[in-house]
């Protein structure tokens, strides 16, 4: 009976281990387009930072 339990506890362990995998692969990809939107969205504005407006911006 011991080994069996031995044993589920063994299959678990790698079930999770391979969730949390998944699991760093998913935050590590979300980090990494979070980053790239960031880059995205600073324009340049004659050489500043473009102005934080929701209606227009003035080059």
């Amino acid at each position: 009976m011991f080994d069996r339990l031995q044993n589920n506890r063994k299959e678990w362990k790698a079930l999770a281990d391979e969730h949390e995998a998944k699991m760093k692969a998913l935050e590590k990809k979300e980090e990494e387009e979070s980053v790239a939107a960031k880059k995205v969205g600073t324009e340049i504005c004659n050489g500043d930072p473009a102005p934080k407006s929701s209606t227009c911006c003035i080059l």
